[in-house]
């Protein structure tokens, strides 16, 4: 789908056509899947704060002033819940941390190794670092839109983006030593 559609769908979309808010619910929910399950690291989490982000972005479309911004927007709403949803089970985050660090298998007996060094390098970063990582990955936006996004500057974006690299760097060197 081009811009000119999508801008058309989010139009008739803020007029109330269901069916046009659906198709930019599928054009998009690859990438806010990825995002939300990255951020917060389970399936269920994710899948409960797409279901919040399309909620409220259904109700509240029509407030959207900039029918180009929609995936912005969305993105947006994602990763404030997201937050939200990672302040409420940070406790629970931390004894999971804990718990995969505990874990009696070695590395080389466990199946998905290579996965768990990743997702271990990834939870090690604050919050500002999964954020940017996630939204530039895996939601595919330029450090531009990035700063739009989370109201800063693009060289604060690419800054926490060199730093986050090169956190994870150290700690699969360290975990590879």
């Amino acid at each position: 789908m081009n811009e000119e559609e999508i801008k058309a769908h989010v139009l008739l979309a803020r007029n109330g056509h269901t069916a046009s808010f659906c198709k930019l619910y599928e054009l998009y929910y690859k990438d806010m899947y990825r995002f939300a399950y990255y951020m917060l690291g389970n399936v269920q989490d994710a899948e409960d704060v797409i279901s919040e982000t399309v909620l409220d972005a259904f109700t509240g479309i029509k407030k959207l002033k900039k029918p180009e911004r929609f995936k912005a927007w969305i993105f947006k709403i994602l990763s404030t819940k997201c937050k939200r949803q990672i302040a409420v089970y940070a406790a629970d985050r931390k004894q999971k941390k804990e718990d995969m660090d505990n874990m009696p298998l070695s590395r080389e007996d466990h199946p998905y190794a290579e996965q768990l060094d990743i997702r271990s390098a990834f939870a090690a970063l604050n919050e500002t670092e999964r954020t940017v990582i996630s939204l530039m990955v895996f939601g595919g936006y330029n450090s531009k839109e990035t700063a739009k996004i989370l109201n800063s500057t693009e060289g604060t974006v690419r800054s926490s983006k060199s730093r986050a690299f090169a956190k994870m760097s150290k700690y699969l060197k360290e975990d590879f030593a």
